[in-house]
This record gives C-alpha cells, structure tokens and sequence, in this order.
C-alpha cells in the first residue's frame, strides 16, 4: 500500500484451499465472527474480514488460467 494503515489491515492473508473446501472453510470463519465482504469473484476468491475490519482472502484455483 503506498499509505500505511497503522490500525486494521496492517497485513492481508491469502489462503488457497481445494475448491471443494471453500464453502465449508467460508461457513466455518463466519460462524467464529468473521463476515464475507465481497464474493464478486467467486470461485476464484472471497474476501472475508474479522469482527475488527481485517481482511483476509480464500482463494481456489478454479476459473484461474
């Protein structure tokens, strides 16, 4: 990032599980607090954000060249 964020997303995460994992890892995450933000780009990835705002992204291989 060009401007520092010296609060929330002070880092990003990207995880990649197996595209049959994903619903099920998504479910778990917003069961312990989390939230989805966006799924626009579903299967590919979905950003997801704790209670505090940070985000974080699962991703899959699916519909990647």
């Amino acid at each position: 990032m060009e401007t520092a964020r010296p609060q929330r997303n002070r880092m990003h995460v990207d995880i990649a599980v197996p595209h049959d994992q994903a619903e099920d890892r998504i479910a778990a995450a917003v069961a312990a607090g989390g939230r989805v933000v966006s799924d626009t780009h579903a299967p590919k990835w979905w950003v997801l954000a704790d209670p505090e705002g940070n985000e974080a992204c699962v991703a899959t291989w699916v519909g990647r060249e």
